[in-house]
Formats: structure tokens, sequence, C-alpha cells
């Protein structure tokens, strides 16, 4: 007899994961200080955004959570479902979707980041040093600027350490998600070719320098 539910456990927990990933953490904790990340602020709806307009303890709090929606599908895909690092890698891209583009908010939300540390944890622990490390820096030579560094050099480092293809192909994926999501910004961000490029490098917009310390919420978001 066919396993129809080992047939359909992947395609079932890619759909879990986007629908968890698209859980929008910091705008539900925002909301119980009856704020609405998407008019304070940067304007986006992220860790970073709700630490310097509600409190750091509150973006904590959705750091931790965003970064449990890229860990925990992953782990279950890997452990629990005996899936390889490609298809638990792409359950947790999926979840990382979610949380850029959620169906909830029915557009752009977050910027990705906590939830890909997530996935990392679960995927590569090593990997998580360089991108936390970059995460560090970023105190010095500016967050956003670091977070370009460190995720998008991401599959460079992998192929360097000799990850396996499959790997290093699902990072090639994830940084390209990261980085469309940061030139897109946040709706009503200014167009052309020289601002999607600034958003690209540094996270950054005009909108941003009222909070210039948190243009891409490297560390939280």
């Amino acid at each position: 007899m066919v396993d129809v539910l080992g047939l359909f456990s992947w395609p079932l927990l890619l759909v879990g994961a986007y629908l968890i990933g698209s859980i929008p953490s910091a705008q539900l904790l925002a909301r119980l200080r009856g704020v609405d990340l998407r008019r304070v602020g940067t304007g986006n709806i992220g860790a970073g955004n709700l630490t310097h307009t509600v409190g750091w303890q509150w973006g904590l709090a959705a750091g931790v959570f965003d970064g449990l929606k890229g860990l925990i599908p992953v782990l279950l895909a890997r452990f629990v479902l005996d899936m390889g690092l490609a298809a638990s890698g792409m359950t947790g891209l999926t979840a990382v979707a979610g949380h850029c583009w959620s169906i909830y908010l029915r557009g752009r939300s977050g910027r990705g980041l906590a939830t890909s540390a997530g996935l990392l944890v679960a995927l590569d622990p090593v990997l998580i040093v360089w991108v936390g490390g970059w995460s560090l820096a970023g105190w010095r030579i500016g967050g956003g600027f670091a977070g370009f560094l460190g995720w998008g050099l991401l599959p460079l480092l992998a192929m360097a350490l000799g990850r396996p293809g499959p790997e290093t192909l699902f990072l090639v994926l994830l940084s390209a998600t990261l980085m469309l999501r940061r030139a897109q910004g946040n709706p009503g961000d200014p167009e052309g070719a020289g601002n999607v490029l600034r958003r690209l490098i540094y996270d950054s917009d005009p909108v941003d320098q009222a909070y210039p310390e948190t243009a891409d919420e490297a560390s939280t978001q």
C-alpha cells in the first residue's frame, strides 16, 4: 500500500511552515501595547522596530519567537520525518518566506533574519557563528552593511567550508530571499534603482534617518 501520510508529509510541512512563519509576532506584541508598527518608527514589522518603539523586552520576545519559527520546522523535517538537508532547508525557507511576506498581513512584513537564524541553528549551527559575528560587527560598521555581508556571503562561506552541494544551493536561495526582501523595503518606500541598491546594501531609506541604528534591525529581526 502507498504510504499516503509519508507521500504528503513534506508538502503539508511546507504549508505548515509558511503559515507559522507568517505569524507577525512583533505586530501582535505591539498591538498589545496599542501600537501599529506599520505607522511608527521605520514602519517595518519586525523585532527591531518593536524594540525602539515599545521596549527591548518586547523586541527580545518577538525575536525569540521569530527564531523558533525557523528552528522548529527544520527540526521536524530532519529528526522526526528524517528528511535530507535540502528538503529540511526548504522547509525552513518557506517559514522565512512566510515571515517576509505574511499571508495574514497580505504583503510585506519583517526582514526574516531571526527566522533565518533559527533555521541555521537547526540545519548547520556552525554557520550561525558567521552571521552572528557580522551582527556584532554591525555595531562598528553599520548593521545594514554588516547584514549584507553576513547573509549575502553565506553561500560562499558554505562553499569554502566544503558543504554538500544541496546545502550550498539552498543557502543561495536563502540569501537571495533575504536580499530580495531588503531591496523591497517597506510599502511607500521610494522607488528607483538608486534607492533599491541602497536598501539592498545598507537596508536604509530616508525614513530610517529618525532611527538610523535600526535601519536593518540586523541582530533582532
